[in-house]
């Protein structure tokens, strides 16, 4: 769920599951829904694009970071083997809680391109939600809550970025990285630092104290698949929450008796997480120091999906 895709960039179009393949038939039935009716003047994919379209960069870069791969050496996503679809929920950038809603519903039971016959046999088993929806686009801190719940209800794993409010304490300010249901990552950059932008925790907005994020994951100068069949590099706790994702996919492939299993799946992440995370200055946030694990700072720690796999 994000700002759409270029589906037939060169590491994506293979993996789309829409994609018929040399010689097949194509289509985006199911695979694709865009909750973008009515888009700004002048948006690239207008409203209701009938095919994957991308209008702000973000989401093909996202989704290359879960399952990129052109098999020429650009080897950019977490899990190639996995097939993606996609729900455009932001005219460029910007979301409603109506438009993100909607995407939530539609892969709960993907829907064809009419909106119609609905076929919850083909819901994604993990969501990537590099977004988050705060007071100025019109979201109480709880309005995705229930729409959430009920999607991990439907065995599907919610993934969400913590944000990029850092460093201060509670500015994990909005849903879905706010909510118990969801997963959040922050970020980490190459050398294990925890990055100054990664919003910590705990969790003011609602009152509840709730910590987080639960992980953390690569988010600095991450490269991946850009609109225009280009690659460049992005930072960003939108750009670690995608490899968190990848390692859901990963795990789910190689144990299968963990498919669906949320809760399961959530506590072996954060048991398996590395936990060696350098912080340029001990934080106290929500009364938890950062040396003891789990924190408001960087949760479990770094996401590691052989530690995860082999657990």
């Amino acid at each position: 769920a994000d700002t759409g895709m270029q589906w037939e960039h060169s590491a994506l179009k293979g993996h789309y599951r829409g994609y018929g393949g040399i010689g097949g038939t194509t289509t985006h039935d199911r695979s694709w829904h865009d909750s973008v009716h009515g888009a700004s003047t002048g948006n690239p994919c207008g409203g209701d694009s009938a095919m994957p379209c991308d209008d702000n960069n973000h989401g093909t870069h996202t989704t290359g970071t879960v399952i990129g791969d052109d098999g020429l050496g650009n080897q950019i996503g977490v899990a190639p083997g996995a097939r993606w679809i996609g729900c455009r929920n932001m005219d460029r950038g910007a979301g409603t809680p109506a438009r993100y809603t909607e995407c939530f519903e539609f892969f709960i039971a993907p829907t064809d391109l009419k909106g119609q016959s609905p076929d919850p046999d083909l819901r994604p088993h993990v969501i990537n939600n590099s977004w988050g929806c705060p007071t100025s686009e019109g979201c109480a801190p709880t309005a995705l809550q229930l729409i959430v719940e009920n999607t991990q209800a439907a065995g599907i794993f919610v993934e969400a970025s913590a944000g990029n409010s850092g460093p201060g304490c509670g500015t994990v300010d909005s849903g879905p990285g706010s909510f118990a249901a969801a997963f959040s990552t922050g970020a980490h950059d190459a050398t294990g630092k925890l990055v100054g932008f990664s919003s910590r925790g705990p969790v003011v907005i609602d009152g509840s104290g709730r910590q987080k994020p639960e992980i953390i994951a690569p988010g600095s100068r991450v490269r991946s698949s850009l609109p225009g069949g280009r690659y460049g590099n992005l930072s960003g706790t939108s750009m670690a929450g995608p490899h968190v994702v990848g390692v859901v996919a990963l795990l789910w492939s190689a144990r299968p008796e963990l498919s669906r299993q949320i809760e399961a799946t959530k506590q072996l992440l954060m048991a398996s997480a590395n936990p060696t995370v350098t912080l340029g200055s001990v934080e106290l946030c929500g009364g938890i120091d950062s040396s003891f694990i789990p924190n408001n700072s960087f949760g479990a720690g770094k996401v590691d999906a052989l530690a995860a796999v082999t657990w």
